[in-house]
């Protein structure tokens, strides 16, 4: 598969066994990796996708795109996975002078939780080099959103 053969040739150790077990898991869950660009695959099932891994220079690797939606359905979430996605929110740094490359600077106004926040990557929430706790809360999150969601 293409993209288990592009992590392996970019990323080592943990980051690899982490990243490998996310694809298993997306996988498992009917999603399909789309290469995106030479770096980037995003994760589909019936036109919508709650995931995109990308490699990074160096070694590392960020995934995003799960979509956090204000549907009241998100109240449903435990309060630890509901800090978690607070915590991963993705702010376009436009305004500091450090474009985030995602094309949407300077972003949105997005109420998440009840919570307005400014200039929300279209993103939404990213994780850079996830440990195997940041993954674990993650797939819990894509497996909600896959039940509730509906993909």
């Amino acid at each position: 598969m293409e993209i288990k053969n592009t992590l392996k040739n970019s990323l080592k150790d943990e980051a690899l066994a982490n990243a490998l077990n996310l694809v298993d898991f997306l996988i498992d869950k009917g999603l399909i990796p789309k290469k995106e660009w030479d770096s980037g695959f995003r994760f589909v099932k019936n036109d919508k996708s709650p995931c995109l891994l990308v490699l990074l220079d160096g070694g590392e690797w960020f995934i995003c795109d799960l979509p956090v939606v204000a549907e009241p359905e998100w109240s449903a979430l435990s309060d630890d996975l509901k800090e978690f996605i607070i915590a991963n929110i993705k702010i376009c740094s436009v305004h500091e002078g450090n474009p985030c490359g995602c094309g949407s600077e300077p972003g949105t106004s997005k109420n998440i939780f009840g919570k307005m926040y400014n200039n929300v990557c279209t993103s939404e929430i990213q994780i850079v080099n996830p440990t195997r706790d940041a993954l674990d809360k993650y797939k819990e999150i894509v497996e909600w959103w896959v039940a509730n969601i509906g993909i």
